[in-house]
């Protein structure tokens, strides 16, 4: 009887240790620095939708989450497929990201545009309306699988870091049209002062889901099962759609006034 109750305690002893060890974990995040509201730089970190969600995510499985910035989207995922950190808070799923990202299931979708200046609209019902024409987006950016392809086959558009130059691009005639998200799109043309000199065509190009993405090389990727189940209940219950109207008011109340 001895002898079961000290291999009871020394169990529960080896239990207990590799929980705390367990809590003791933190896991780093980044993301896109011009995706509001699901992410953005915020001073030195990654804030928005995204990163609560994430954090929320973790919370029931005792591991910390830190989103420090760590520069342009490229460059962040370039960390990512090197293992410097562990996950992106927010990403499209494609096949070429598959081969050193494991994706969590999906949280929220988010229209894809074409952005264009506003007095060179132009008719747009489908992608080959867009061939023959100069094109524009960010670097890194990704607009689903079948968009991608398309883009890679059919269209000339050229890819620039910021969304500013993108922006810039379209006032100078150096692009016809700025293939990116709709609402980070137009929150970014309300802070750089573009609200009134840039428009998107009404025709969606395309709407794709957003993803938690961690590196194969992190070592709290095995706990994605567990977290596709948080992030199930968070979507169910209401969570991720407060936080989307949470985030929307913190960025619209970070613009300046008058745009």
């Amino acid at each position: 009887m001895k002898n079961v109750r000290l291999m009871f305690v020394l169990a529960l002893f080896v239990l207990v240790s590799a929980i705390n060890a367990f809590a003791e974990q933190s896991l780093t995040a980044s993301g896109h620095p011009e995706y509001p509201p699901v992410m953005w730089k915020q001073g030195d970190v990654i804030t928005g939708v995204g990163s609560e969600l994430l954090k929320l995510a973790f919370k029931p499985l005792g591991v910390a989450v830190k989103c420090p910035y760590k520069g342009d989207w490229s460059t962040v995922q370039g960390e990512l497929k090197a293992g410097a950190i562990d996950a992106l808070v927010g990403v499209y799923l494609t096949e070429e990201r598959k081969s050193f990202m494991e994706f969590s299931v999906p949280f929220m979708k988010d229209p894809v545009v074409i952005f264009v200046a506003k007095t060179k609209a132009f008719p747009f019902e489908k992608w080959d309306d867009l061939i023959g024409k100069k094109g524009a987006t960010t670097a890194g950016d990704s607009f689903g699988q079948a968009f991608d392809a398309f883009i890679s086959s059919k269209l000339d558009v050229k890819r620039s870091v910021t969304v500013k130059e993108n922006f810039d691009k379209l006032l100078s005639g150096e692009a016809d049209y700025f293939i990116f998200a709709k609402y980070s799109g137009e929150f970014e043309a309300k802070k750089l002062g573009f609200a009134d000199k840039i428009e998107s065509l009404k025709k969606e190009a395309a709407v794709e889901n957003f993803y938690f993405a961690f590196s194969k090389k992190s070592k709290l990727a095995p706990l994605l099962p567990k977290v596709n189940i948080q992030i199930v209940k968070l979507v169910n219950n209401g969570t991720v759609e407060k936080l989307i109207r949470k985030y929307t008011k913190i960025y619209e109340e970070s613009l300046p006034k008058g745009n």
